[in-house]
């Protein structure tokens, strides 16, 4: 939790000179940290790694499952963020036993919960009612932190690598198949629900006037004997204004003490219960005799857990016994009432009478944007309004999301607020002005406080009550952006009359049959003689048929309360928001009381109902994605086996299912396939099928074989589109990430083209070269090649199959196995390792694994070590299939059969597919890969021979613009590789390539718009500083250069290649004229405070290659530029790029009169031409160069070199120079060698 940010005043100050360090503006900072990758451990104990584009560039996400884990990922982009969830985890996201925000990537990053900066991922564990206490002790990797007896729950931190284990612990009461189909999941161990503990933010002179808190002072009351806790970044208690107001403090913040380092709690502590002493009593709080306990619920940065303001307010409630507890802080990511804070307040203030007095939140004007914890209902919140009563256009707006429950109640003075400044923060004065709900909320607080003392009998909701009553009536003020109005302490402590604050009704459901509804407005008599009420009714706007008063007059004994009907008929009333107000006013006319009305006519609703069946076309359970063409935000729901019915809104909807359903090779084989249908207009009531019976296969034909290692499904959909475009605010993406445990892909072809907005289907493979073919006589076997295995040697061969029971040595024993293929039954009572063994032991040349349960087996067979290989070649076969091949075995008179195997352990291709449909789902879904819709790209990776690398390949669809789901990486070795990819459909293609952990170099996103033969080379000669789209320099904000200048580049290719190993070295260096600006050893860098002026600069890179994983050339390189650079917004700074070409071999040799070829280009400015180039050569280490005549042709300069025979390699300085006058001097030493 956080600060709700207050938009403090800001201040000016002189710039800085250019800097002499690497340390960035702050919004290049910002910047820099956004473009960091982020690897975030779900509870599940699956890692999701976000990697930004550099500068704006398109990200990529991918998914490590963690080990032993099987099924797909789902993911879902909206504009709340991107949703990871595995399979095993919907059900329980589906059901709302696991809080969903716990999937969503993009906030658990923003909120500081990736694996980096968090060791452990902070929970709020809620028990089921029969339970006495969380056994954490008995979780793996669980810490109990506190007791939040309010809600029945425990704060608890998750250690990320003990993520698996805790998992497992927490589904334990459910084997695999019952969490699939199980109607109601649940977690082990008297868990009811684990909720994400989210961040929280925190949301005088003149304002003290303004509520008339001074006409209290002058009767004689400051709030002495009244408590007011507050719960915010803690208080400085040194302050003149505070230093005899504090009583009590306690820091729930770990590891901190009350200190208030952020300025914020003091400032909001002396709002309430400041003295003024350090002003000679001028600047006074609202309250100033009353009492303050201070909990410091907010760390020094301005944000908390969730479990810390919670206990905070049991502290605060309980044990403190404060009469009024103030909280300027929120969570903009919630804003119903039912999560654990808001909880927690509701049954605090019922158990101990205690009024919150709570922020409503900064995140205005729109509506349903009051933030948890001010959404509960027992609340008193709060929003802010200028010193002319005008609501600011920051504060949060009601209605409360949910049940459109009125919220704010009151508003109070919140912009330009001078209270008490923290003297541990900058600044010299006592005082600083602030502005936001948070500076209003301690203006209520302490107006409670006022009215507490004089009357200290009085509950949280007979204050709340009193403060709405009385408040300033704001009729030109929307309700929901106002509420009652803006408080006024003065009436409130002079009324005799108090009468409810409101009448809210919420949302009033829809109906063919509405009935009018009655409530009841309370006034009572605090005064030592009876009233007479007279009352009015204002309906405002709202129909006159809406609002009903029961009598236009009342009169009120004295000490006694009395009621008056109030009847709400919805009937004929249009849909929408209504509001009015009752005043009472009394004998002279004066007004005595005001209570507001609130209430919000439900949109026509109809019945939808939906339905799964399997592919047999029997009733099964699933998880659904629904959403409304209203609703920015999907739904994510649980349909039981026997059908799940909502009461919808009238409206377009999407409602799509992803579910695990039987594969193509047999009864225990498994599919996925995605279901519904993307619209069904909502006009009467309508029943959705997600029928798997009715779904079509989905796949590749390949020209050579090959099987998938990766496939993802997702479907697009917008309801104000077909053309994607970036920012669509309602548009999501819907994906599946499903491994080689899955045989297959289905889908439920759409009934018709989709009428409303745009949808895309699209379908990826990454399909290698079949790694293992085994056949029986005429059937193909449904096998896997298991990861850790020794593989089998390339080519094709003829093995006898034996059985040999679940491959234990006992049961080797009984037959000869000595190079054949053995078949063994997966067994939980022989581990992997027992069974690789006994098979190397008996000489087994192929162990066939015949796996026990649904979909194929994908588990580690290689050493116990989890890196070195083991001992025999092992494929997994499925049940079905393994089954029969045991039978055929069995029915054999030699208890044998013949099979035929092709292996290829090191793919000579690969075929990246794309298939893409726009519209609907339609009913031929076989995508048929041939020459006139792929590209041919010619792979080299040129990393040491021994060397462990991996390279995988990014799709960005059309529809992509936040980002793409990447496949986890898969190894390559050094040489060639043909890769078939799509073309077409605006796909734009990115590869990558890590070496050794060391160092990943990435291709510039390439469109392959038709056929053709293209090249790509890794980690190759000649290397050098590329850059690439996204790592472009900029000079930004007028005074800010930044350089992202990577230094390990393959020549003649638009890669980028960056290290983080000691064997690759870069120095960036910039500066201005001959003054050293900044200097840092990796390959970003920024210099910020630079003068406006066109100045010259120069940016230096220097690297080393002493990697033994890397090749042996392209040692060193020294490269220089020069440009002029002016203050300018964001713009480009252009650079000259220089790239070079030469028939290389695999070693990185060439011949020695091969050719070189020097194309220069000027990045961020292709249109500028490079007027000169200048190569010299060094076949001695660079003791002597040799200047070589070039020929320029169509922007390519080549040199015919004659290297003497005594030289091993050639070592290249190019100089260019562009029409603008900026230049390069590039030195590459032993740039590549020579045979």
């Amino acid at each position: 939790m956080a600060l709700l940010p207050s938009l403090g005043a800001v201040s000016a100050s002189a710039s800085p000179p250019a800097s002499t360090g690497s340390k960035p503006s702050a919004d290049g900072a910002a910047r820099g940290a956004s473009g960091t990758a982020r690897t975030v451990t779900l509870i599940t104990g699956d890692k999701v790694t976000v990697t930004p584009g550099a500068k704006g560039a398109r990200a990529s996400v991918s998914v490590q499952r963690r080990v032993g884990a099987t099924g797909s990922v789902e993911t879902i982009t909206d504009a709340s963020g991107t949703y990871v969830v595995p399979d095993e985890a919907k059900s329980h996201v589906a059901s709302g036993v696991l809080d969903k925000r716990l999937f969503n990537v993009t906030e658990l990053i923003a909120q500081g919960y990736d694996d980096e900066r968090a060791a452990g991922l902070p929970l709020i564990v809620t028990r089921d009612a029969g339970a006495s206490r969380l056994a954490g002790a008995d979780l793996p990797g669980v810490a109990v932190e506190r007791q939040l007896t309010s809600i029945r729950a425990e704060a608890v931190t998750a250690d990320r690598a003990e993520a698996a284990p805790l998992w497992n612990a927490l589904v334990s009461a459910q084997d695999t198949a019952g969490r699939k189909s199980s109607d109601a999941p649940s977690l082990s161990g008297g868990i009811d629900r684990i909720w994400l503990d989210g961040k929280v933010k925190a949301a005088l002179a003149d304002s003290t006037s303004q509520i008339g808190a001074p006409r209290v002072w002058d009767k004689g009351a400051i709030g002495t004997g009244v408590k007011v806790a507050v719960l915010d970044t803690g208080v400085d208690e040194g302050h003149p204004d505070l230093e005899k107001r504090i009583v009590s403090s306690q820091s729930f913040v770990p590891d901190q003490d009350i200190t208030d380092r952020r300025g914020h709690g003091t400032h909001v502590a002396s709002t309430i219960a400041g003295t003024g002493a350090a002003s000679d009593g001028k600047e006074k709080g609202v309250a100033p005799g009353a009492d303050l306990a201070i909990g410091k619920v907010l760390g020094d940065g301005g944000s908390g857990n969730e479990s810390w303001i919670i206990a905070g307010m049991e502290w605060a409630a309980r044990t403190e016994k404060a009469e009024i507890i103030s909280m300027s802080l929120g969570s903009s990511a919630l804003h119903t009432q039912n999560d654990p804070m808001s909880q927690s307040v509701n049954r605090l203030s019922q158990e101990t009478g205690t009024l919150f007095v709570i922020a409503a939140g900064n995140s205005g004007p729109g509506e349903y944007t009051v933030n948890a914890p001010g959404t509960a209902e027992s609340a008193l919140t709060v929003g802010a309004v200028d010193s002319a009563d005008q609501v600011a256009g920051f504060s949060s707006s009601g209605p409360r999301a949910g049940d459109d429950g009125l919220k704010p109640e009151v508003t109070a003075p919140g912009v330009n607020i001078l209270a008490a400044r923290s003297q541990h923060t900058t600044g010299e004065s006592f005082y600083t002005v602030k502005s936001g709900t948070s500076m209003a909320t301690p203006h209520v607080a302490g107006a409670a406080a006022l009215l507490a003392e004089k009357h200290p009998d009085w509950t949280g909701q007979q204050l709340k009550d009193a403060l709405m009553s009385t408040s300033k009536a704001t009729p030109d003020t929307a309700v929901h952006r106002g509420g009652t109005g803006r408080v006024d302490v003065s009436a409130a402590y002079d009324t005799q009359i108090v009468a409810s604050g409101s009448v809210d009704t919420g949302l009033i459901k829809w109906s063919r049959d509405p009935q009018p509804i009655e409530r009841r407005i309370t006034y009572t008599n605090h005064g030592d003689s009876p009233v007479t009420l007279r009352l009015t009714l204002d309906r405002g706007e709202s129909p006159s048929s809406l609002f009903t008063l029961g009598a236009d007059e009342i009169t009120v004994a004295a000490h006694d309360s009395t009621s008056v009907s109030l009847v709400i008929d919805p009937r004929g009333v249009p849909i929408g928001g209504h509001t009015g107000q009752v005043v009472a006013r009394d004998g002279e006319g004066a007004v005595a009381a005001h209570t507001v009305l609130n209430t919000r006519t439900e949109s026509e609703r109809y019945d939808l109902t939906l339905r799964a069946k399997d592919r047999d076309g029997r009733p099964m359970a699933g998880n659904i994605t629904l959403k409304g063409a209203n609703d920015p935000y999907f739904q994510y729901l649980r349909v039981p086996e026997a059908g799940l019915t909502l009461h919808l809104p009238r409206d377009t909807y999407s409602a799509m299912m992803y579910q695990d359903v039987r594969g193509a090779h047999g009864a225990h084989s498994k599919g996925l396939a995605l279901l519904g249908d993307p619209e069904v207009e909502l006009t009467d009531p309508r029943t959705v099928t997600f029928d798997a019976s009715q779904a079509q296969q989905v796949r590749a034909l390949t020209p050579k074989p090959s099987m998938p290692t990766n496939t993802r499904v997702e479907y697009w959909r917008s309801f104000t589109t077909t053309q994607p475009k970036p920012g669509m605010y309602g548009d999501w993406i819907h994906s599946n990430m499903i491994d080689t445990g899955y045989d297959s892909v289905w889908a439920q072809p759409s009934p018709e083209k989709v009428k409303v907005g745009g949808f895309d289907f699209t379908t990826r493979w990454r399909a290698p070269q079949t790694a293992l073919e085994v056949s029986q006589g005429s059937r193909d076997l449904d096998v896997l090649v298991q990861t850790g295995a020794k593989p089998l040697p390339d080519g094709t061969r003829n093995l006898d199959a034996v059985f040999a029971g679940t491959g234990t040595p006992a049961e080797y024993a009984q037959l000869s196995a000595q190079g054949k293929a053995a078949v063994v039954r997966r067994s939980s009572a022989v581990s992997s390792n027992e069974q690789t063994e006994a098979a190397r032991a008996a000489g087994v040349k192929l162990l066939l694994v015949v796996n026990d349960g649904v979909g194929r087996l994908r588990t580690w067979y290689g050493d116990s070590d989890w890196q070195s290989p083991g001992p025999v070649a092992v494929a997994s076969v499925t049940k079905d299939d393994g089954e029969a091949l045991i039978a055929e075995i069995a029915a054999s008179s030699r208890d044998e059969v013949r099979l035929r195997t092709t292996a290829h352990p090191v793919p000579s291709y690969t075929y990246d597919l794309v298939s893409h449909h726009t519209g609907s789902i339609p009913q031929d879904l076989t995508h048929r890969a041939d020459s006139r819709n792929l590209a041919r790209v010619n792979v080299t990776f040129g990393h040491g021979e021994k060397t462990p690398a991996e390279e995988t390949r990014v799709d960005y669809q059309r529809y992509a613009f936040g980002g793409a789901w990447n496949f986890p990486p898969e190894p390559v070795t050094r040489g060639s590789r043909t890769d078939w990819v799509s073309t077409g459909g605006g796909i734009e293609w990115q590869q990558k390539v890590t070496v050794a952990n060391s160092l990943v170099e990435v291709s510039e996103p390439v469109t392959y718009p038709s056929p053709g033969t293209h090249e790509e080379r890794w980690t190759t000669p000649i290397m050098r500083p590329r850059m690439i789209g996204g790592d472009l320099p900029t000079r930004e904000n007028g005074s800010v250069l930044y350089f992202d200048s990577p230094a390990f580049g393959t020549s003649g290719m638009a890669h980028s290649g960056r290290t983080w190993s000691s064997d690759l070295s870069q120095r960036t260096s910039l500066y201005q004229g001959d003054t050293l600006l900044t200097e840092v050893d990796y390959d970003s860098a920024y210099a910020w405070g630079l003068s406006p002026e066109p100045l010259p600069y120069r940016l230096v890179i220097d690297a080393t290659n002493n990697s033994p994983a890397m090749s042996r050339y392209s040692t060193t390189t020294h490269t220089e530029w020069t440009f002029v650079s002016a203050e300018a917004e964001n713009k480009t700074v252009p650079l000259v790029q220089l790239d070079y070409g030469v028939d290389l071999d695999a070693d990185g040799r060439a011949r020695r009169g091969a050719d070189l070829s020097v194309t220069p280009s000027v990045l961020g400015a292709p249109e500028t031409d490079v007027s000169a180039v200048r190569v010299e050569v060094s076949y001695d280490d660079g003791a002597t160069w040799h200047r070589q005549k070039t020929v320029q042709r169509d922007g390519v300069w080549k040199a015919d070199l004659s290297a003497p025979h005594s030289a091993s390699f050639v070592s290249l300085r190019t100089t260019a120079t562009d029409e603008s006058g900026g230049s390069i001097s590039q030195t590459v030493m032993r740039a590549y060698g020579l045979k």
